[in-house]
């Protein structure tokens, strides 16, 4: 396990002395949140504030950018090329792999907590008060699924440039069907139950029922199947990942 350690906490190092990932991971959701909440403001009645649905909808479509630097950090050429001699050492090949997806779980999981605790503070957006640990363990579910789809999109197609396509395709088809940027309830019960298919759709739903309402019934569904498919996408990756096409 000592082994293991070392190459997470390298590639811990490089997620959090890229700057252009923590803007990415702290500044454009802050931005993003704060031009959505203006642009919709009054259009959420008096319970909810559009600050506050956004700085739920919005946090919840950056959970899924988990994907994005799980599968960066596994393809970027400046780090596959320090994995080149794990590849070749006596560890198991799954230390690779499993660490990026740790990895990035933990940075988004710290970067999107410091953004929602810095939004609470300075325009008052609810996360749940004293329920806010339920959010906190979804985020860190959510983190940790899509950590690990991102490496399995890139066991599959190899290349960097590919996986990111294919990735942010996905990820936004998601969100709009999900209700991220806009609901979706109020188009028809046909699109309404499309959209349960999209993790943003019951992630949400979860969030706003435990922040408004108290109501846990969907919690613990929500972090269970997330858990299992992290689980699922590392087994799935462990199978297709073959270090000599990884170094190739």
């Amino acid at each position: 396990m000592m082994k293991f350690r070392r190459i997470l906490m390298m590639d811990l190092l490089v997620l959090f002395t890229n700057p252009m990932w923590l803007l990415f991971a702290t500044g454009f959701p802050i931005a993003l949140i704060l031009v959505l909440g203006f642009l919709a403001s009054g259009s959420y009645g008096g319970t909810i504030r559009s600050y506050d649905y956004f700085g739920v909808s919005v946090m919840i479509y950056f959970l899924f950018n988990a994907a994005t630097f799980s599968a960066n950090s596994f393809l970027e050429e400046r780090i596959r090329r320090p994995n080149m001699r794990i590849v070749y050492s006596p560890i198991p090949p799954l230390f690779i792999h499993l660490s990026k997806v740790l990895a990035a779980t933990i940075f988004c999981s710290v970067t999107y907590t410091a953004v929602a605790l810095l939004l609470h503070l300075l325009i008052g957006i609810n996360y749940g008060g004293a329920d806010c640990w339920a959010l906190i363990l979804l985020l860190i579910s959510s983190n940790l699924f899509f950590s690990s789809l991102g490496v399995v999109v890139c066991c599959i197609l190899k290349s960097e440039s590919s996986a990111n396509s294919v990735i942010s395709l996905l990820l936004t088809l998601l969100a709009v069907m999900g209700g991220i940027f806009f609901p979706v309830d109020g188009m028809g019960r046909a699109i309404s139950a499309i959209s349960w298919i999209s993790p943003a759709k019951w992630l949400l739903v979860a969030g706003m029922r435990i922040i408004y309402d108290g109501d846990f019934s969907m919690f613990l569904p929500a972090c269970l199947v997330l858990v299992l498919l992290a689980a699922a996408s590392v087994a799935l990756s462990a199978r297709l990942f073959k270090g000599e096409e990884y170094i190739a």
